[in-house]
């Protein structure tokens, strides 16, 4: 079993659109969804002083295109009061 510790994510690296629609739990069917990469720390790092980085390494992050959370089989989900 693998995993990592993530820290905040205040920063869109990229996106990539998932090629594959895949089975959402919370929409009841296939529907495409985007991959995005998110880090605490913006892409370029030059201006910022050492002190101020984050440690924490950038995550992918999965969002259906239906309730844009990760609601897939096996996917990690937090319900919602709405």
């Amino acid at each position: 079993m693998t995993g990592a510790i993530c820290g905040g994510a205040r920063y869109l690296w990229e996106t990539e659109d998932d090629p594959q629609p895949r089975w959402c739990f919370g929409e009841r069917k296939r529907l495409p969804g985007r991959w995005e990469l998110w880090s605490d720390n913006p892409k370029d790092i030059s201006d910022i002083p050492f002190e101020e980085l984050s440690w924490w390494e950038p995550f992918w992050r999965y969002r259906c295109s239906g309730c844009g959370d990760d609601r897939r089989s096996g996917g990690f989900f937090e319900a919602r009061d709405e």
